[in-house]
């Protein structure tokens, strides 16, 4: 039978040992623990450290949540672990791998979809629904977010271990005045990739070192899937265990993102470029990326941007990725971290997100005003995006999965493959990569 403890030992005894242990020691399961219902009092005193990542203003950004989780909790002392964004997921999950097997204190941690079933796996988090159930905040929190956004995720069996921060999509980026020069209609919502090419043609103008290209290819690996995407296909299956890179759909796709390039010379050599300054120094008509560029427009200056739906093949879709708050197992202040969370995951912060210009706010309702729609034109369609929308293909191998199929497409990109001998090069790879997860998953 379980030990009852009062509130305020539960409260002496969270600061002394971890979530588990804790549970252990007094005879309790961690539900119960995590279901113990209202904020500690405001004089609590701990210590509670974030591992974090962003740009400078989103470190800004949390800042100000973290002074505000302090005018309530002003003797809890918090350190913010901040990486800027990362070469990649699978660096950074390493890293907080490394940190928690060491025994350094990590207490909440905040990570993108790339690196959330990793962190599931290697079960370093605490499942948050009996929290949510015990805690009106913490439902709020959920309820304010869109579904997708949230389910996204969760863990394989549907618990939650994450509280949405932000998300990005990927959408065309287009130049309306080089548009109007051109004697183009601005897109419309239901263009194909047919449509897409004509207009990336007759926006490509000049030669050489005065060439202006309709389209800068978005070259890195969430950038490129709304073309598999809107064809009806994918780099894994649907339940992300295999390679879908025998699909037909695939090498249909690849070739058609290798012929903007060497076929219609629409887009440049993806090597070496930027094609975000591409973009803002009107090199490209179009380009390709979430809300993510906006502060870079905005200090820029560059306002001569608008944004348009991803052109479709097979169905009108798009990609995003959703990141999150989460609750290390090894916290010694289970209530603290939450009340931490509440103010990190805050409509304020969305706010502050929104004036910002980074990613976008978990809440659609932070983006109904006019800071939001008054630059670009057509800023609804960020989240109206998410009517048909599919996450990006993120296993607990996400890392290894990225690097298989980039490597291979950079071979296709640099035609030192066909299409054809890059993906089948590529599948196999992945193949044996994704057999092996299935067997680690499994032991």
């Amino acid at each position: 039978m379980s030990k009852n403890i009062s509130r305020r030992q539960f409260l002496k005894y969270s600061g002394m040992s971890s979530a588990a242990a804790l549970a252990a020691a007094y005879g309790l399961p961690l539900s119960t623990v995590l279901a113990q219902g209202n904020p500690p009092p405001s004089d609590t005193a701990g210590q509670l450290t974030i591992f974090n990542f962003g740009g400078e203003q989103q470190q800004g950004m949390y800042a100000n949540a973290i002074e505000r989780f302090n005018a309530r909790y002003p003797n809890v002392v918090i350190e913010d672990l901040y990486t800027p964004f990362p070469e990649g997921w699978g660096q950074y999950i390493t890293q907080l791998k490394l940190r928690v097997a060491s025994g350094l204190p990590v207490d909440i941690v905040a990570l993108a979809i790339e690196g959330a079933q990793e962190s599931i796996a290697q079960d370093i988090l605490l499942p948050m629904d009996d929290a949510i159930a015990a805690d009106a905040d913490l439902q709020a929190l959920v309820d304010e977010v869109e579904p997708a956004l949230h389910n996204a995720l969760k863990g394989p069996d549907g618990t939650t271990y994450y509280f949405t921060r932000e998300w990005n999509n990927m959408i065309i980026h287009y130049n309306p005045v080089m548009f109007e020069e051109a004697g183009l209609d601005i897109p419309a919502p239901d263009w194909t990739w047919d449509d897409f090419l004509e207009t990336a043609l007759t926006l490509t103008t000049g030669e050489g070192g005065d060439k202006v290209f309709g389209f800068a290819i978005p070259y890195f690996n969430f950038g490129l899937t709304p073309w598999w995407h809107t064809n009806g296909t994918s780099v894994l299956t649907e339940d992300w265990t295999d390679s879908n890179l025998d699909d037909p759909k695939m090498l249909e796709s690849v070739k058609f993102v290798h012929s903007l390039v060497h076929e219609h010379g629409v887009s440049p050599s993806v090597e070496g470029t930027d094609m975000t300054e591409l973009f803002m120094s009107g090199r490209s008509a179009m380009s390709g990326a979430g809300r993510w560029p906006f502060a870079s427009y905005v200090s820029a200056d560059f306002r001569t941007v608008d944004i348009a739906s991803w052109p479709s093949k097979e169905t009108a879709t798009t990609v995003f990725g959703s990141g999150g708050w989460a609750i290390s197992k090894s916290t010694e202040n289970i209530p603290l971290a939450i009340e931490l969370i509440k103010d990190l995951a805050s409509i304020e912060t969305d706010m502050e997100a929104v004036a910002i210009g980074t990613s976008l706010p978990a809440r659609r309702s932070a983006t109904e005003n006019d800071l939001f729609n008054s630059f670009p034109e057509h800023a609804s369609l960020f989240f109206d995006s998410l009517n048909d929308i599919k996450p990006v293909p993120s296993p607990a191998n996400f890392a290894e999965v990225e690097s298989i199929f980039m490597r291979h497409m950079g071979a296709i990109m640099a035609n030192s493959v066909t299409p054809e001998q890059g993906l089948e090069m590529a599948h196999a790879e992945l193949t044996v990569a994704m057999d092996e997860l299935k067997e680690r998953m499994s032991s």
